[in-house]
């Protein structure tokens, strides 16, 4: 499956944050966008997603435009930057939520498997970050975004849910951003920055540089 979204404007007033976007992702891809912080990543995750909205946009799914909830419920699993579950709910009710069995979580994190009677607000910011992760990327949605997945976690948790991305690459399109970008870098295979409004496809350090999201190499 193709995901691909362009024409996407975004003001806030006289602000304009997004002008000239265009992204591509296909299933068995993983995706890096990569910007300076405010440059409008988590927006416009949020805006092809389908729950922010905006002056302009096109969304399309192997040619198809998407509008509305459909590509909520069927196309998109979205991590949002500040958390994804109620503190209502449990890990376990979250399980069946989202459709996901818990072998599958503790297949690849056996520790987490004993959090499925706690809510998130008993657990550690890493816990659950790391929880709602695995709940996105053993979902069934072909695409998922996922917005700093590595907030908070601990350095082998990081490379262990690196590993499990990889793993499960073959059958979905994944896009990803994290302030950690090297870690992301590691493992896109195509890579785009966020800047001026704009996105960039780079294959280099050195336009790293020059788009301004690095300083020197």
């Amino acid at each position: 499956m193709k995901l691909e979204f362009d024409s996407i404007s975004l003001e806030f007033g006289m602000h304009r944050v997004l002008s000239s976007v265009h992204m591509v992702c296909n299933t068995g891809e993983i995706i890096g966008l990569l910007g300076r912080n405010g440059s409008g990543k988590s927006c416009l995750m949020r805006i092809v997603f389908g729950s922010v909205p905006a002056q302009s946009k096109s969304v399309r799914v192997n040619g198809e435009y998407l509008i509305g909830n459909y590509m909520r419920q069927k196309i998109i699993g979205y991590l949002p930057q500040h958390g994804l579950l109620p503190d209502f709910v449990t890990f376990g009710e979250a399980l069946n939520l989202f459709g996901v069995k818990a072998d599958r979580i503790e297949s690849g994190f056996p520790e987490l498997t004993e959090l499925l009677n706690q809510k998130p607000f008993q657990v550690s910011g890493g816990q659950r970050r790391l929880f709602e992760a695995l709940l996105i990327l053993f979902s069934d949605h072909p695409f998922c975004f996922l917005d700093e997945p590595f907030s908070g976690l601990m350095p082998a948790h990081a490379e262990r849910l690196t590993e499990i991305i990889k793993k499960v690459k073959p059958r979905k399109g994944i896009i990803i951003s994290d302030h950690l970008h090297r870690q992301v870098r590691s493992i896109a295979d195509k890579l785009y920055v966020l800047a001026n409004g704009k996105t960039y496809p780079v294959q280099s350090e050195e336009q790293l540089v020059e788009l301004g999201y690095l300083t020197n190499l």
